[in-house]
């Protein structure tokens, strides 16, 4: 009895205190995330995101926090969260916001995707290019994520 329970000892000190710390890491990485992705959603609308999400308290680009601890347990719950299937993409900009044209005339062309001067696929039967069907309701911060 005595070996059994000299046994259960090392293994809770050295395999369950471990672990659970581990998870409690991810949680907290998990949340600096949540929040990120929450003032990148509430910037959306703003006339200079960049600036806003820098007076949030997080960096508009890769790094994302300005700290070595939110940027690592971020890069944890990133990494971990990431091979559990979450998506922590950045939203794409809207296809009539002029912001996005500029931005997507400087890039280069992806392979696989047409050139800006190339022809497209072709637009659905009674479906006007470049227009939005009018009974689709207003995009959502929450519709990114479908």
């Amino acid at each position: 009895m005595e070996k059994l329970k000299a046994i259960l000892r090392k293994a809770l000190f050295f395999a369950v205190f471990p672990a659970a710390f581990f998870v409690f890491l991810f949680f907290l990485g998990e949340q600096f995330e949540v929040g990120r992705l929450g003032a990148i959603a509430s910037c959306e609308g703003s006339p200079n995101p960049s600036a806003c999400i820098r007076s949030k308290g997080y960096l508009p680009a890769a790094p994302h926090y300005p700290d070595l601890g939110r940027r690592t347990l971020g890069a944890l719950a990133r990494a971990v969260g990431g091979d559990l299937g979450a998506s922590y993409k950045e939203p794409v900009p809207a296809a009539g916001d002029p912001a996005a044209a500029a931005a997507g005339a400087t890039t280069a062309p992806v392979a696989g995707q047409p050139a800006a001067g190339a022809p497209g696929p072709a637009p659905a039967p009674g479906v006007t290019p470049g227009v939005a069907p009018a009974a689709l309701p207003p995009a959502t911060p929450n519709a990114r994520a479908l």
